[in-house]
C-alpha cells in the first residue's frame, strides 16, 4: 500500500476547518474566540473541551487530551493514522496524494495564500490612499458601511488603471506568475493587465480566515458586469466556499441559525445592522457541498431570496439539493422578501429586530415544498391532485431521514384528504421509479439524453444514423446544460468550434449571448427561445445541473463533450463519404483522404 504524501498531510489543516470536523460529532457552543463542548474522551457535562479554529487545535482542560484534526479522528473514531487521513479527505471531498504516484501535493498552495493576503492588503491600502478612492469611499458611505465594518471584511479598492496591481508586484517574477495563475492578472492582445479595475473589492476568506479569492463590485449599476469574481484556482472553489462564514463564526455569540443570502453587500450590510449569522454563495446556486458545510455549523439554515419568480426558482433549486442532506435535528427554512426589497434595504426600513422576526417566521421546508407544487397544478381537480401526489412523493423519496420522510408523507395525506396508507402506496411506486432511474444511469452524459429529443425547425439534428443521432443529442444536451449553469465557459475559441458543428444553432446562440454578457442569468440566456415553445421547455429542463460541479470540472466536461462532438461529426462525414463511393477507385480516394487527414494531426 502506498504511503500518503507528507506534503498532503502537512497541507491538510489548510484545506479543512477543525470546527467543521468536530462540530459534526459534538455539539459545539461559541465561547469567546473559540468553541466549547463536554470532552468526548473523559466524559462529564462541563464544557472543558476547547476547539480553536484559528490554530486548528483542540484541548481538554480537564484530562489534557489535545491535538489536531487527524489526532481527533484517530482517538474519536478509533482509526489508524492513514485511516484518519482518508476519512477526513473523504468527508471534505479532497483527493489524497500518494508518494508512489510521484505527484505530491502542490507546493504552490501556501504561496498562493500568502500572495492573496498581500493582494488584499494592497486593495485595502488603495481604499485609503488612491487618488481615485473617492468613488469607493462614497459608495460605501451611501450603503451605510462604517469604517469598522469595512475593516472587519477588509474591503478594498481596485484603481481604474489597468496595471496598478501588476506594477505593485512587477519586481517579483514569481509573484507575477502566481497572480496570473490565480486569475488576478490577465494577458490580452496588448499585454498583461489587472483583472479587477475600478471596483469595490471584497476579499473572500476560507472558513479558517485565509484570503483565497476576491469579488469586485462596479460603482455603476448599469455596468455590463455588476459583480466579478476571481476564477477558480487550486485554493478556491465556488461550489465549496461561502462568503462570510469565517466572519459569522468569529462575530456571533452562537450559531443557532445561519441566514444564506445572495450577495456580498447583503452580508456586509447585515453585519452593519448587527445581524452577523449570515453567509452568501459565490456567484453560483447552492450546492450539496455548501449545505454540508452549513449543516456542520448549525442546526437551522434559513435561505433568504427575493419574492419574485427568479427568487422562487432559486429557492426551489436549493430545496431539491437540501432534501437528501436533511438529518435529525436539522431544520431548513425559506425567507422570501417583499417585492423590490433586499436584506440591506429591508433591515434599514424595518429595524434589526423586525428583520430577525422575519427570520424566525421563515417558511419551513415542508410548507414551501407543498405550496410550490400545489401552485403548479390545478389542485381543485382530481387530475391536479393526482399530479401533485406523484410529484411530491417523488421528491420525498429523495429524503434519507426516515422520521422526517414519514412526517412529510403524513402531511401529504392531510392535504389530499387520503389515508397515510394510500399515500404510502403512491410513494412506494415513486421510490421504485427513482431507484430504477438511478440504476439505469451509467455514464454521467447519459442522464441528459431524456431531456434532448430533436429540436424542431431549424434546430433539428443532422440526418445521421439513430445511434449517432442519440450520441450527438447527449453531447449537445450536456454542453447546453453546462453552459446554462456556467456562462463563463463561452469564449471566442468555443464559438468558432461550435460554429463548425452541424445543426448546433441552439448552443451557438447560447454561446454568443453568454459572451455578450459575462454575468447573464439563466433566465436571460433562454429568453430569446420563448417563441419556440418546444425548444424553450427543453432548455428550462437543462437549467438544472446535477450533480453540481466546480467551475474547473464544468470546463473540463464541456471541452470533453465538445471534442467528442467534433470527433463524431468527423466519423459521420467519413461514413457518408464511404457510403457514397460507388467504385473501388472512389473508395480508395476516400481512404487516402482519411490517411492524409490523420497525418496532419
Amino acid at each position: 500500500m502506498p504511503y500518503i504524501s507528507q506534503n498532503f498531510i502537512n497541507d491538510l489543516p489548510n484545506q479543512i476547518d477543525i470546527v467543521d470536523l468536530i462540530g459534526k460529532r459534538l455539539t459545539l457552543k461559541k465561547m469567546g474566540s473559540g468553541y466549547r463542548a463536554p470532552c468526548p474522551f473523559h466524559g462529564g457535562k462541563n464544557p472543558n473541551f476547547a476547539v480553536n479554529s484559528h490554530e486548528q487545535f483542540y484541548h481538554c482542560f480537564k484530562c489534557g487530551e489535545s491535538g489536531g484534526a487527524i489526532s481527533f479522528m484517530q482517538k474519536y473514531e478509533n482509526l489508524s493514522f492513514p485511516e484518519a487521513v482518508e476519512a477526513i479527505a473523504n468527508e471534505f471531498g479532497l483527493v489524497i496524494e500518494y508518494d508512489s504516484n510521484s505527484k505530491p501535493a502542490d507546493p504552490k498552495l501556501e504561496r498562493y495564500r500568502e500572495l492573496s493576503q498581500k493582494v488584499s492588503d494592497f486593495y485595502a491600502q488603495q481604499l485609503k490612499a488612491s487618488p481615485a478612492k473617492e468613488k469607493a469611499v462614497t459608495y460605501a458611505k451611501d450603503r451605510g458601511i462604517s469604517g469598522e465594518i469595512a475593516k472587519r471584511f477588509a474591503l478594498g479598492f481596485a484603481p481604474p488603471s489597468n496595471k496598478d496591481l501588476l506594477l505593485n508586484f512587477e519586481q517579483n517574477e514569481q509573484a507575477t506568475l502566481d497572480l496570473k495563475a490565480l486569475g488576478l492578472i490577465k494577458t490580452g492582445e496588448y499585454g498583461d493587465y489587472d483583472f479587477f479595475r475600478d471596483r469595490l473589492m471584497f476579499p473572500i476568506h476560507s472558513s479558517k480566515g485565509a484570503v483565497i479569492a476576491f469579488g469586485g463590485r462596479a460603482f455603476d449599476n448599469n455596468a455590463k458586469a455588476k459583480y466579478l469574481n476571481s476564477q477558480e484556482s487550486p485554493i478556491f472553489s465556488k461550489s465549496r466556499e461561502l462568503y462570510g462564514l469565517y466572519h459569522a463564526r468569529k462575530h456571533s455569540r452562537s450559531m443557532d441559525y445561519i441566514l444564506v443570502v445572495e450577495g456580498y453587500m447583503d452580508v456586509v450590510a447585515l453585519h452593519q445592522s448587527d445581524i452577523t449569522k449570515v453567509v452568501a454563495t459565490l456567484g453560483t446556486a447552492t450546492t450539496e457541498q455548501h449545505l454540508q458545510t452549513l449543516a456542520r455549523t448549525t442546526n437551522n439554515i434559513v435561505f433568504c431570496f427575493d419574492g419574485d419568480d427568479a427568487g422562487r426558482v432559486a429557492a426551489w433549486k436549493a430545496l431539491k439539493i437540501a432534501l437528501p442532506i436533511i438529518k435529525s435535528g436539522l431544520q431548513i427554512k425559506f425567507l422570501f422578501l417583499p417585492d423590490g426589497e433586499d436584506p440591506d434595504t429591508l433591515v434599514k426600513k424595518e429595524s434589526t429586530q423586525a428583520f430577525e422576526v422575519r427570520i424566525s417566521n421563515a417558511y419551513p421546508l415542508s410548507k414551501f415544498l407543498f405550496e410550490h407544487i400545489q401552485a403548479e397544478v390545478d389542485f381543485d381537480t382530481i387530475e391536479g391532485k393526482t399530479l401533485f401526489l406523484e410529484e411530491v412523493t417523488a421528491l420525498i423519496a429523495l429524503v434519507t431521514h426516515d422520521v422526517y420522510q414519514l412526517q412529510l408523507l403524513e402531511g401529504v395525506a392531510q392535504i389530499v384528504g387520503q389515508s397515510v396508507e394510500q399515500v404510502m402506496a403512491v410513494f412506494t411506486q415513486q421510490t421504485e421509479k427513482v431507484q430504477e432511474k438511478s440504476q439505469l444511469q451509467a455514464p454521467i452524459d447519459m442522464e441528459y439524453e431524456s431531456f434532448m429529443p430533436d429540436f424542431s425547425d431549424e434546430y433539428s439534428m443532422p440526418n445521421i444514423s439513430s445511434q449517432e443521432n442519440n450520441s450527438v443529442k447527449v453531447l449537445m444536451g450536456r454542453m447546453i446544460s453546462l453552459l446554462l449553469n456556467y456562462p463563463l465557459l463561452a469564449n471566442d475559441t468555443v464559438e468558432v468550434r461550435v460554429r463548425n458543428i452541424e445543426k448546433s444553432q441552439v448552443l451557438l446562440d447560447l454561446v454568443h449571448s453568454a459572451q455578450m454578457d459575462e454575468e447573464i442569468s439563466q433566465e436571460s440566456l433562454i429568453k430569446p427561445f420563448k417563441s419556440k415553445l418546444g425548444v424553450y421547455q427543453r432548455l428550462q429542463k437543462l437549467c438544472t445541473l446535477e450533480p453540481f460541479l466546480s467551475e474547473n470540472q464544468a470546463r473540463d466536461e464541456f471541452l470533453s463533450a465538445l471534442n467528442n462532438a467534433e470527433k463524431r461529426q468527423e466519423i459521420t462525414k467519413v461514413k457518408g463519404s464511404i457510403a457514397s463511393a460507388k467504385t473501388l477507385e472512389d473508395q480508395q480516394k476516400v481512404m487516402e483522404g482519411i490517411a492524409k487527414s490523420k497525418s496532419r494531426k
